[in-house]
């Protein structure tokens, strides 16, 4: 009872609509206003948002009679970012392998997090938790219940026997088959199929090896040609993209003849897969800031995952930064992707730095981020850029991203849906 009593306070401390105001109707005064689809900046532009949606911008916009003003004129102000490889579920110390109670508790807290970082949409690229944990989150943050990013999942990895998804670090008497454990066409079709059936946006597959599993190489393919033509073309007959986990270049390529919609990593990218990537429109998402955080040294007390990941993010990080640089130059669609598995969420837009030292300029850096993540998720038409007729999903900083892209590090304004979310930015 208590609680109740409290509703009343809490939303006048948040501000209701003065006297003549349309309480449907925001106007945002921006100072620089980010135009991705240009890649152009506008000072003294406004924003109009009616309810969820964004129904007039430009520097000739004025401020619409009855509508609620939100003064950004010392800002500047992006579309809301996007993270294509976020493990929802995942946090320091274990998370996403609890129960899925558990995991579900702790995606929410994460989802809520990394709203408030500036990140509007994720995609969450699989998991190894149980019970489809990610699409509860998914679903509960899409009711309005609880608060977060737009969010895409695909529920489960697929690996094969001994691959990047299995327990190779348990011995024969503890290792039991997983259910995301795939051998075989047939297998794979039943495998996609599940997915779709409890929901699944995305189908992610392990065609390679990983940096943090025991037991295999991250330069070798695992799944056959046939095995990953089959995820795809059932996957599209359902109506749904895939997504291929892949280091080494044979896998890369592989996938992308097999026609997934992005390829997560592409650490060992070589050129005959860049050119293949380029013309068939493969996505890239490169996840650069966690290699460089992998490269660090573990402490002695590591796991064994742990100091396999280091001695190949050591050994590779600059030559993934080499062969990143060169898939943007010649024209790859990079999207952003964080992996953030080792440490705390809301951290993604660090990512950003590193899109830049690969040779992005910073409005290119931000367009992975936003128009070109969009596009690779199939939601070009509703979210990824500041323009009438889609989704409010709008964020601002301080200083000016485009001569320092660190500052998307500390988002101050967040605006998703059309609701302000958060706004830690001085008054004027």
């Amino acid at each position: 009872m208590r609680l109740l009593t409290l509703l009343p306070l809490v939303g006048a401390l948040i501000g209701a609509p003065a006297a003549g105001q349309d309480s449907s109707l925001v106007a945002l005064r921006c100072g620089r206003l980010v135009d991705v689809r240009n890649g152009t900046v506008l000072r003294d532009a406004v924003v109009v948002v009616r309810g969820a949606d964004i129904v007039a911008a430009g520097t000739s916009v004025r401020v619409p009679d009855g509508a609620t003003v939100v003064d950004l004129s010392g800002a500047t102000v992006l579309p809301g970012m996007m993270d294509l490889h976020c493990h929802l579920l995942d946090f320091p110390g274990g998370g996403g392998r609890g129960s899925a109670a558990e995991n579900t508790v702790g995606g929410l807290k994460n989802a809520e997090t990394i709203l408030l970082s500036g990140f509007t949409t994720i995609r969450d690229p699989g998991g190894g938790a149980p019970g489809y944990a990610n699409i509860a989150v998914r679903d509960a943050v899409a009711k309005g219940l609880f608060p977060g990013p737009r969010i895409l999942a695909a529920p489960r990895f697929l690996s094969i026997t001994g691959g990047h998804g299995d327990n190779n670090q348990l011995p024969p008497e503890y290792a039991t088959r997983r259910e995301n454990i795939v051998n075989g066409p047939e297998e794979m079709r039943l495998a996609v199929r599940e997915d779709v059936k409890y929901g699944a946006d995305w189908i992610k597959l392990y065609v390679t090896g990983g940096f943090f599993s025991a037991g295999d190489d991250p330069a070798q393919q695992h799944f056959s040609d046939e095995e990953i033509r089959t995820a795809v073309e059932e996957a599209r007959r359902l109506g749904k993209f895939v997504a291929a986990h892949a280091h080494g270049s044979e896998g890369i390529k592989a996938a992308v003849r097999a026609g997934v919609r992005t390829i997560e990593h592409g650490t060992f990218l070589d050129d005959e897969g860049i050119e293949l990537m380029k013309k068939q429109g493969t996505f890239l998402v490169p996840t650069m800031y966690t290699i460089e955080i992998l490269a660090e040294e573990p402490p002695a007390n590591a796991s064994e995952g742990r100091k396999k990941a280091y001695r190949l993010a050591k050994a590779n990080f600059d030559r993934m930064m080499e062969n990143i640089g060169r898939a943007m130059k010649r024209g790859v669609k990079v999207a952003l992707g964080s992996d953030l598995v080792t440490l705390p969420h809301g951290m993604a837009a660090r990512e950003l730095r590193l899109h830049v030292r690969a040779g992005a300029t910073p409005m290119q850096a931000i367009r992975s981020a936003t128009i070109v993540s969009a596009e690779a998720l199939g939601l070009g038409r509703i979210v990824g850029s500041i323009e009438v007729g889609k989704r409010a999903d709008i964020i601002a900083v301080e200083g000016d991203p485009l001569r320092d892209v660190t500052v998307l590090e500390n988002v101050r304004f967040v605006m998703k849906d059309g609701r302000v979310v958060r706004n830690s930015l001085p008054r004027n």
